[in-house]
């Protein structure tokens, strides 16, 4: 009895010596780019704030570029995943499942470039396609309108609904309801590159 307790004393006393030092490595690289991702955002934020104070004019400029739909979320997001990690920078939004009472499209009409769907007052929408959502406010001659920009570099408008849950910056998936018509007609502005794209055409291609 008292050898077998003296044999495992030894054999733990062996591997306690033995036993490897734990590989902090990866923690440590964990951090500094927790670290990292943290003080680029500062910047930016602050490099933000500070442009935007030194005039009106960057104020303006600001918000056409940056706030609404030229600048390349996807890509920055891309960007910043090749640098430091898969880790997204924006915020997802759950999506809402669409049933069987879809939008029902009786008319399709060009309208300036954008177009005009005639539906019914009331029914909901749900997004054509994956994205970020980059603008939500007033448009000239189209209402309210909410932008997504696709993960296929295509900003999509959708123009005369009311205003949804959905904040700016939220991932949303093609099944969530942007929102709901308010009155029996929407509209659709497809814009890729600058350069109005055909509706119909895009349709037929998702």
């Amino acid at each position: 009895m008292v050898e077998d307790i003296i044999k495992k004393n030894k054999q733990k006393r062996n591997n306690y010596v033995t036993r490897k030092p734990r590989n902090n490595s990866s923690k440590i690289k964990y951090f500094r780019n927790l670290i990292t991702r943290s003080l680029l955002t500062i910047i930016l934020v602050l490099g933000s704030i500070i442009y935007t104070n030194l005039s009106a004019k960057n104020k303006e400029l600001y918000q056409k570029y940056v706030l609404e739909n030229s600048l390349s979320f996807n890509k920055i997001n891309n960007i910043y995943q090749d640098l430091f990690g898969k880790v997204d920078i924006l915020s997802k939004k759950e999506s809402t499942p669409v049933f069987k009472d879809e939008l029902n499209v009786t008319r399709v009409e060009a309208y300036q470039n954008s177009y005009k769907l005639m539906v019914s007052k009331g029914s909901s929408v749900s997004a054509l396609a994956s994205g970020i959502v980059v603008f939500m406010g007033e448009k000239d001659d189209l209402g309210y309108t909410i932008i997504v920009q696709g993960n296929d570099g295509v900003d999509i408008w959708y123009s005369g609904v009311t205003s949804s849950e959905l904040k700016v910056y939220d991932y949303i998936e093609s099944t969530t309801i942007i929102g709901i018509t308010s009155e029996d007609y929407l509209y659709i502005t497809l814009n890729k590159d600058g350069e109005y794209l055909n509706y119909e055409e895009y349709i037929s291609q998702i």
